[in-house]
């Protein structure tokens, strides 16, 4: 089962963002008005969002979970390889909370917002408004602008935290794995690189938010992680089938 949740929920969230989430430079991501406007085209925003929640859920709620109950049932793990995958636990169960919360905040709130502001006409010129009320529908747009520009601060810091709290599930899991004796001690180096460059991210992001000054260190996280996880399900089914045919 933790194989199939590490495996299907991955497949999801890849297919979910890079299929359907629309995407932009660093500098793009940081022009308020102008993402805002991309995002307020997209009429899939909110269901890609529910794709990205379903997959990490599988993954964070699923995948590790049933790695923890490997790790911490097995006859040939040691205690702190037992211990680690009880935090190890816990910090998935967070991550995938503050998983919640951005999806919830990024995918509908921030949505309602962009739709809000992108709805009301652009004000006339400066020497007309006056005249025809368009400082009040110039005063109206800018105020949705901050709304929307506050949702999307608030992403900011909850996106930072949620990457800390990846790295911080990547490295417990994979110290956890190189102190056991049930995976290649190997895997479990690649899940500490993982949740090095995952914490770094996210430290990245609470500084500089979505800037093109972040992307190295983002996607060597996601070089990284992505193919742990794939690794943890193969060798999870792997397990699996041994198991079985050792009790048949």
């Amino acid at each position: 089962m933790g194989s199939i949740s590490f495996l299907a929920g991955l497949a999801i969230a890849v297919v979910s963002t890079i299929i359907f989430h629309p995407s932009g430079t660093g500098e793009e991501l940081m022009n308020n008005p102008f993402i805002f406007a991309v995002y307020a085209e997209d009429d899939l925003w909110i269901g890609t969002h529910i794709g990205q929640f379903a997959g990490l859920m599988l993954i964070y709620a699923g995948g590790f979970v049933a790695l923890f109950r490997l790790l911490s049932r097995s006859d040939s793990g040691t205690t702190v390889a037992s211990a680690l995958a009880w935090f190890g636990f816990i910090t998935s169960i967070l991550t995938a909370s503050a998983l919640t919360i951005l999806q919830a905040v990024d995918g509908i709130a921030l949505k309602i917002a962009v739709d809000t502001w992108y709805a009301i006409p652009s004000s006339p010129s400066p020497s007309s408004e006056a005249g025809n009320g368009g400082g009040r529908e110039g005063g109206e747009k800018a105020t949705a602008l901050r709304v929307a520009e506050g949702l999307r601060w608030t992403e900011w810091g909850i996106q930072a935290y949620y990457r800390m709290l990846q790295g911080a599930v990547a490295i417990i899991f994979g110290v956890a794995i190189a102190k056991s004796a049930i995976l290649s001690r190997w895997i479990g180096a690649v899940g500490i690189s993982a949740g090095v460059a995952g914490i770094a991210g996210g430290v990245i992001t609470a500084y500089i938010g979505f800037s093109s000054v972040r992307d190295p260190v983002a996607d060597l996280s996601t070089l990284l992680l992505y193919p742990w996880i794939v690794i943890l399900g193969i060798f999870m089914w792997r397990k699996t089938r041994a198991k079985k045919t050792m009790t048949s």
